[in-house]
C-alpha cells in the first residue's frame, strides 16, 4: 500500500514538474517579445489614474503668453529687450534660481542687433548680478542631430545645459509620449539637474534613482514621476503667470518666495511649446512648459521610478502562468475562470501601488508581459481542458452504455431464473403437501417437521422469487398499479387471518384498533403485499408473548395504518438504510431470522405509487411503529411508477406518534 501512494505521488509530482517547466518555458518566450503598444498603455494608465504625488512647491511658472504678447503688441518670444526687462524685475524677489527656457536663438531672429548692441551685455550683466546674490540663472540649450545649439553670444558665456526633453525611445512604440528625461548626456549634467545643483538643492553629481546608464551617449536617463495632471486647463500642481503681469507688477508680493522660476513660451499657435504626456495626446494640450516643471520636481524629490529586473519579471510572469495552468487543468471551468480573473486583477492592483511606491520611488513591474502570460497560459490550458472532459465524457458514455447491456443482460436473466424456478418450487411444495396429508400417519414426528420445514422454505423461497419478479419490473418501468375500490380494514383481517398461525406459534397477540373505513381506490394486490410484509416483520422480529398493535384512522384526507410492535427495536443508523435494497438489520437476535431484505424497499414503493408515504419510529429494544399514509383520492395520471430517483430510503416518523402503552389497554383481538 505505501508502495502504491508513493507512485501515485511521484506521477502527481511529475505533472506539477511539467507544468512548473512549460510555465518557465512561455515565461522565458515572452522574455523576448516586446509589447511596447500594450505596455504604454498600462503605463500610461498608472500615471493617469494613481496615486498622485504631493510636489515640492518650490517650482513656480512664467510663460511669455497671448497675454503677454497682445498687451506687449509683439510676437513670441518677444526681442531681447523685454527679456532683459523680465531679468531685471526678478532681481527684486527673493527667488532661489532662474531657468531659461526660451529658445534664445528664436529671439535672435526676430532683431539680431539687439544682441550686437547693448541689450546683450544687459540681459548676461543682469544674470550675473542674480547669480552674485546666490540666484543661478542656467539658459536651456537644444539638442538635435547637429549636437547641443547654444545660445548667440553673449548669451552663450552663461551657465548653459541641455533642456530637450527625451523620447521613450525603443523602450515603448514611437508615439512621442514623454515618460523619460535623460539627467546626463555626454558626460554632463541636463537642464534640470544643472539648475537644481547651482541652486543647491541637490549635490553634486546627483544621479537620480532609477537611472539607466547609455554608454554610447556617456550619459543615463531615468522615468521621473509627474505630481498631477498636465494639461494647460486642469493645472492645479504649478502657479503659472503671464509675463506681462509680472513686469507690470500684477502678481502677489510672495508668490515667488524661495521659488525655482521656469521661464518658457506658451503659445497656443506655436505646436512646439505642447507635447505629449501619459493625460492627453490632444495637440495643445499638455504645455512644455508645465512638463518641465514635473521633471525638475521629481529630480528635486529624487523620486525616478526604479524599473524591476527582466529576471523579476520573468520569475513573475513564470509563476503566474504555472498557477493557472494549474487550475484550468485541474479543477471546474467556473473555478478556472474566477481564479485567473482573480489573479489578474490583484496583480493589478499591486503592480499599481508598487508603482507610486510608499515612500519617494515607485518599482515598475512590466505589467504587459505578466498579463500576455496569464492569459496566454488560459487560452492554452482551456483546449487541454476541452480535451480532457471530452474524454472522461466519451469514457462515461461508453461505461453507460456497457452499464446498460449488462442491466438488460441481467433483468432478462433473473426475470428468466425466477419464472424458470417458480414452477419447480411450486411442484416441490404441492408434493411434499400432499405426502404429509396423505401418508401423514406413517410418518413419525421428526419426518413430519422435517417435511414441514421443506413447505416454509419452499415458500419463503417463493416469497422470494416473487419479490425478485416485482424488483425486476420496477428496475425495467413495467409494474402498473390497477385502482380499484377497496377497504383497507378487510385487507388487514386478510393478512391478520393469513398469519394467524405463525402468531399462535410464537405465542404472540395481534390486537387491532380498526375505525369504520370508506373504500377507497388503490391497487389491493400492492397494498395487501405491504400490509402482510409488515406484519410478517412484526411477527418476525417480536419476542414470543408479545403484543402487536395495529390500528387505522382517517385524518384529514388520508388514511393512516400503523403496526406497532414490542420487537427488538432498531439503532438509527439501522433506521437510515432501512429502505434500501437488500439491506437487513445485523445483530445478535436478528441474524437467526430469515429474508431478503427487499420486503421494506418494494413496501416503499408500492406506497409511493399511491401518492403515499411509509414512515417508521422504533426505539433500541423496545420496539418499532410503521405507519403508512394513504391519500382518500388518488391522482390518476401519477398512478405509474414513472420515475424511480423519486423514492428515497431512510424516511422518519415526523407526524402522528403512536403510544405503545396502547398494547396494554386495547383488549380488542
Amino acid at each position: 500500500m505505501k508502495s502504491q501512494n508513493h507512485l501515485i505521488q511521484f506521477f502527481k509530482t511529475k505533472k506539477h514538474l511539467h507544468l512548473i517547466l512549460i510555465g518557465m518555458a512561455i515565461a522565458a518566450l515572452l522574455t523576448h517579445i516586446n509589447f511596447k503598444t500594450l505596455e504604454a498603455k498600462l503605463y500610461d494608465f498608472r500615471i493617469t489614474y494613481g496615486i498622485q504625488k504631493q510636489s515640492t512647491k518650490k517650482i513656480a511658472l512664467i510663460s511669455i503668453d497671448d497675454h503677454t504678447v497682445k498687451a506687449l503688441n509683439d510676437y513670441a518670444p518677444l526681442p531681447l529687450d523685454y527679456h532683459v526687462r523680465l531679468l531685471e524685475e526678478l532681481s527684486r524677489y527673493p527667488i532661489k534660481g532662474i531657468g531659461y527656457l526660451v529658445n534664445m536663438n528664436h529671439v535672435s531672429q526676430i532683431d539680431p542687433e539687439l544682441f550686437e548692441k547693448e541689450w546683450g551685455d544687459r540681459f548676461v550683466q543682469a544674470a550675473h548680478r542674480l547669480e552674485n546674490r546666490g540666484v543661478p540663472v542656467v539658459m536651456g540649450s537644444i539638442y538635435d542631430i547637429t549636437g547641443e545649439l547654444l545660445p548667440p553670444y553673449p548669451l552663450s558665456s552663461l551657465q548653459n545645459a541641455i533642456s530637450t526633453i527625451n523620447d521613450s525611445g525603443n523602450v515603448f512604440q514611437e508615439d512621442d509620449v514623454k515618460r523619460r528625461n535623460f539627467s546626463y548626456l555626454f558626460g554632463k549634467p541636463t537642464f534640470h539637474i544643472a539648475l537644481a545643483e547651482a541652486a543647491g538643492l541637490i549635490p553634486a553629481q546627483f544621479t537620480p534613482k532609477g537611472s539607466i546608464e547609455v554608454n554610447e551617449v556617456q550619459g543615463n536617463y531615468f522615468y521621473f514621476s509627474y505630481q498631477g495632471n498636465t494639461e494647460k486647463k486642469l493645472n492645479q500642481t504649478y502657479p503659472i503667470y503671464s509675463m506681462i503681469d509680472l513686469i507690470n507688477g500684477n502678481i502677489p508680493n510672495n508668490a515667488l518666495d524661495d521659488k525655482l522660476v521656469l521661464i518658457g513660451t506658451l503659445s497656443k499657435d506655436n505646436l512646439q511649446d505642447f507635447i505629449k504626456t501619459p493625460y492627453s495626446a490632444r495637440p495643445q494640450s499638455n504645455p512644455k512648459l508645465i512638463v518641465h516643471a514635473h521633471i525638475l520636481d521629481s529630480v528635486l524629490k529624487n523620486s525616478g521610478l526604479i524599473q524591476s529586473p527582466k529576471i523579476i519579471d520573468f520569475l513573475i510572469t513564470g509563476l503566474f502562468v504555472t498557477l493557472v495552468l494549474f487550475w484550468v487543468l485541474n479543477n471546474t471551468p467556473i473555478y478556472g475562470v474566477i481564479s485567473t480573473l482573480t489573479l489578474t486583477f490583484i496583480y493589478l492592483i499591486i503592480a499599481h501601488f508598487l508603482f507610486y511606491g510608499f515612500g519617494k520611488n515607485g518599482i515598475w513591474l512590466n505589467e504587459a508581459q505578466s498579463l500576455v502570460g496569464i492569459f496566454l497560459a488560459y487560452y492554452l490550458a482551456v483546449p487541454l481542458r476541452l480535451t480532457q472532459e471530452y474524454k472522461k465524457r466519451w469514457d462515461f458514455q461508453r461505461q453507460h452504455q456497457i452499464f446498460k447491456q449488462v442491466e438488460e443482460m441481467k433483468t432478462n436473466f433473473i426475470s428468466l431464473v425466477t419464472h424458470d424456478l417458480k414452477t419447480p418450487v411450486a411442484r416441490i411444495q404441492g408434493l411434499t403437501e400432499v405426502v404429509l396429508s396423505k401418508a401423514k400417519d406413517r410418518l413419525n414426528t421428526f419426518e413430519q417437521k422435517n417435511l414441514k420445514s421443506v413447505i416454509l422454505s419452499t415458500d419463503e423461497l417463493n416469497r422470494f422469487i416473487s419479490s425478485i419478479l416485482e424488483l425486476t419490473k420496477i428496475e425495467s418501468d413495467k409494474l402498473h398499479i390497477e385502482l380499484e375500490s377497496k377497504d383497507i380494514n378487510d385487507l388487514i383481517e386478510n393478512a391478520i387471518n393469513r398469519y394467524s398461525p405463525l402468531c399462535k406459534e410464537k405465542e404472540i397477540q395481534i390486537k387491532t384498533d380498526l375505525e369504520p373505513l370508506f373504500p377507497i381506490k388503490i391497487d389491493a394486490h400492492l397494498i395487501q403485499k405491504v400490509i402482510n410484509n409488515l406484519i410478517d416483520n412484526a411477527i418476525k422480529y417480536s419476542e414470543p408473548g408479545s403484543k402487536i398493535l395495529i390500528s387505522t384512522c382517517e385524518i384529514d384526507d388520508q388514511i393512516e395504518i400503523s403496526v406497532t410492535d414490542q420487537g427488538f427495536g432498531m439503532t438509527k443508523q439501522e433506521i437510515e438504510n432501512l429502505f434500501t435494497r437488500f439491506y437487513r438489520a445485523k445483530n445478535d437476535k436478528t441474524s437467526q431470522i430469515t429474508g431478503t431484505g427487499l420486503g421494506l424497499y418494494l413496501s416503499q414503493y408500492f406506497i409511493k405509487a399511491h401518492q403515499g408515504e411509509i414512515l417508521v419510529e422504533s426505539d433500541f429494544g423496545i420496539g418499532s411503529t410503521f405507519m403508512i399514509k394513504l391519500p382518500l383520492k388518488i391522482r390518476e395520471k401519477e398512478s405509474r411508477f414513472q420515475n424511480k430517483k423519486h423514492f428515497f430510503p431512510g424516511l422518519r416518523l415526523k407526524e402522528k406518534k403512536r403510544n405503545k402503552n396502547n398494547l396494554k389497554e386495547n383488549e380488542h383481538v
